[in-house]
């Protein structure tokens, strides 16, 4: 078994749970996550939906950290992500997903303010309580890179620069198992790492649980686009529960 602890930057996504299974299998002597809340729409069902998917993992410590300045930040930019924004939620259709122009205009739509930023910071920091070299490991992926610049290599490259200079105690490295892969790749990793994706959240504006504490996905937001198309061109079924009311 390595020396190495892993932090999982959890958000309960698809893309996260999927890398928090990854981590479960790589022998680091301690696997922890660490989520964020910071008034988002979604912000209840992510909770909720973080809590279950690290109690399944059995993961060895479960951080919680409330970011009130950034929801803050949030609300001034009027980010359509935040929790009682003027602003409504990008509307796209399926075929629009590939458009970069579109997907960079519904990505400075739910913009939140160095968001991934902090989240590696925080991580970095947090580092030093735990073992001599830290893996912080992220669910960045191929199709929200080319729209998001800080769900890159690059941004990763940079940020470990970045810590090692401000990082004094431990080694720090970031990650991301998932970086150069589409959703129907994360789809069939995550199917042969055994995570319960079902029970993962890709939902902007989801809609509460059902009956077996799925959380329900809008349907209609990009994120949900995306997640389906990413089951759709998979080996397994899309378990994902949807509010029939927008189909």
């Amino acid at each position: 078994m390595s020396k190495k602890s892993a932090i999982i930057l959890l958000s309960g996504g698809l893309d996260s749970a999927v890398c928090l299974w990854w981590a479960k299998n790589q022998g680091y002597s301690r696997v922890e996550c660490m989520t964020f809340e910071y008034g988002s729409k979604e912000e209840a069902v992510l909770k909720a939906v973080a809590k279950k998917l690290g109690l399944l993992a059995k993961v060895d410590n479960h951080e919680f950290i409330s970011l009130e300045f950034l929801a803050d930040f949030s609300r001034r930019i009027n980010s359509s992500l935040a929790k009682g924004s003027t602003k409504e939620l990008p509307k796209l259709f399926a075929e629009d997903l590939d458009n970069i122009a579109r997907s960079q205009e519904s990505a400075r739509a739910v913009w939140i303010p160095g968001r991934n930023l902090l989240f590696l910071s925080i991580a970095a920091a947090y580092s030093e309580t735990l073992s001599d070299e830290v893996d912080i490991i992220t669910g960045f992926n191929l199709e929200e890179g080319t729209t998001f610049p800080d769900n890159t290599q690059e941004f990763i490259d940079d940020f470990i620069k970045t810590a090692s200079r401000g990082i004094l105690n431990v080694k720090v490295n970031v990650l991301s198992p998932i970086i150069g892969m589409t959703k129907s790749e994360i789809v069939n990793f995550g199917v042969k790492l055994k995570v319960p994706l079902g029970y993962s959240n890709s939902c902007y504006n989801p809609k509460g649980f059902d009956v077996t504490n799925k959380p329900i996905h809008c349907a209609v937001c990009e994120s949900c686009l995306r997640r389906k198309r990413g089951f759709k061109g998979s080996s397994i079924e899309d378990p994902t529960k949807y509010d029939n009311s927008n189909n």
